[in-house]
């Protein structure tokens, strides 16, 4: 991936925010599937409110990843792929919610706990692809 962080600060940084972000994530499909099987209870809308706090979570580490990264050039590339992955997961559901309304039986339902899957997965292709292409000469 593009350069090396050189910065023990920065790495420290790095792994921390991704252990956040796995955290959160799979607290986030956790409570989210519990809260799915608990109806009508307290405790059903307590899990559901975790699991979206869970989700905001991994969106402020990844913001704070993205703004506290010293390298300006590695934090325009991580800006770029997530805005690209936002973008792409935010055209894929609208896309999806809007044949889904207008032909109810022309797609499957999408449950709204796939949406900040995908958008992780289009996150993490999206910053292979943008890294990739300004990847240093001498690999």
């Amino acid at each position: 991936m593009c350069l090396a962080v050189k910065s023990p600060a920065d790495r420290q940084l790095r792994r921390r925010c991704k252990i956040a972000v796995g955290v959160s994530l799979v607290l986030y499909v956790s409570c989210s599937q519990a809260s799915l099987r608990i109806h009508n209870s307290p405790v059903g809308l307590a899990l559901a409110g975790v699991a979206g706090a869970s989700f905001f979570a991994e969106l402020v580490s990844v913001g704070l990843l993205i703004t506290r990264l010293r390298d300006e050039f590695q934090r325009a590339l991580l800006t770029r792929s997530f805005i690209w992955a936002t973008l792409i997961t935010m055209a894929f559901t609208t896309t999806w919610g809007v044949i889904e309304l207008r032909e109810p039986g022309a797609v499957p339902h999408l449950d709204i706990i796939w949406i900040p899957i995908a958008l992780v997965c289009v996150t993490a292709a999206a910053k292979l692809f943008i890294f990739r292409q300004y990847r240093p000469q001498s690999e």
